[in-house]
C-alpha cells in the first residue's frame, strides 16, 4: 500500500472515530432525528501544511457557518441536514492536500459527496452543493 493511500485511510478512520464519539451522550430522541453526520476531511500528502477555510451546513432549515483552521488538519464533523458550501485554502507549508465532503445517516454510511483533486498551490478548493 502506498503512502498516499495509507494517509487517506488514516483520515477516514479518524473521521469515523470522531463521528462515533460524537454520538456518545446524544439523547435517544435526538439520535432518531433526521440529522445526518456531516464531515469535512482533508488528506495531506507531505510534511507540513496550514489550512484555513469555512463550512456552511444546514441544520433544521438554518444555515450554520463554522470556521475551519488547523495545522496539519484532517477533519471536522457536524450534525445537520446537508453541507451547503466548503472553502479550504492552504496558508503555508509545502504539502499538497485533497478535500472530501462526507454525508451519511450514521458513522458507517458516511458517503463522500465531493472529492477534490490534489492541490499544492494556495488556490482555494471550493465545494458548493448543487
Amino acid at each position: 500500500m502506498n503512502k498516499r493511500m495509507l494517509i487517506f485511510l488514516q483520515g477516514i478512520i479518524g473521521l469515523l472515530v470522531i463521528l462515533q464519539l460524537s454520538d456518545v451522550g446524544i439523547g435517544k430522541a435526538q439520535a432518531q432525528s433526521n440529522d445526518k453526520l456531516l464531515g469535512v476531511v482533508v488528506m495531506v500528502n507531505g510534511n507540513t501544511i496550514k489550512l484555513k477555510g469555512y463550512c456552511i451546513y444546514v441544520k433544521d432549515g438554518k444555515e450554520v457557518r463554522k470556521d475551519l483552521e488547523k495545522d496539519n488538519a484532517w477533519g471536522w464533523n457536524f450534525r445537520g441536514d446537508y453541507i451547503k458550501e466548503v472553502k479550504m485554502q492552504k496558508v503555508s507549508g509545502d504539502a499538497s492536500y485533497k478535500l472530501f465532503v462526507m454525508e451519511g445517516q450514521d458513522s458507517e454510511s458516511g458517503q463522500p459527496v465531493f472529492e477534490s483533486e490534489s492541490i499544492s498551490s494556495t488556490e482555494p478548493i471550493i465545494y458548493k452543493k448543487r
